[in-house]
């Protein structure tokens, strides 16, 4: 297990993944970017390549902001596996309004 001492913390590039890029997602992948290694993910491909192409495929003023002038270490993905496996944290971003029965929101 890591030690995470105050100095490790505050010189440390830490790679996050974070799972679904809706608003919630894509807003802590943006902010976290700026000083750490984030890979976003979901299982669209179409919202993977507009972030990997600096698009939004939200909405937002901030996020589209970010995304096209800031200087963010952040990549998007469909693969999971790798993601998780590399990260120091994983944070769950999922929709709390799962429908089961229809396997979508």
């Amino acid at each position: 297990m890591k030690k995470f001492t105050s100095d490790y913390i505050n010189n440390h590039k830490y790679n996050i993944a974070i799972a679904g890029t809706g608003y919630v997602g894509l807003s802590l992948a943006v902010l976290l970017a700026q000083h750490n290694h984030v890979t976003a993910v979901d299982i669209v491909p179409e919202k993977v390549e507009l972030i990997n192409n600096r698009r939004s495929p939200i909405h937002d003023d901030y996020i589209e902001k970010y995304l096209s002038e800031k200087e963010l270490d952040l990549t998007a993905s469909t693969d999971a596996i790798s993601a998780y496996k590399n990260a120091d944290f994983i944070i769950i971003a999922a929709s709390t309004d799962y429908d089961s029965s229809r396997n979508f929101l």
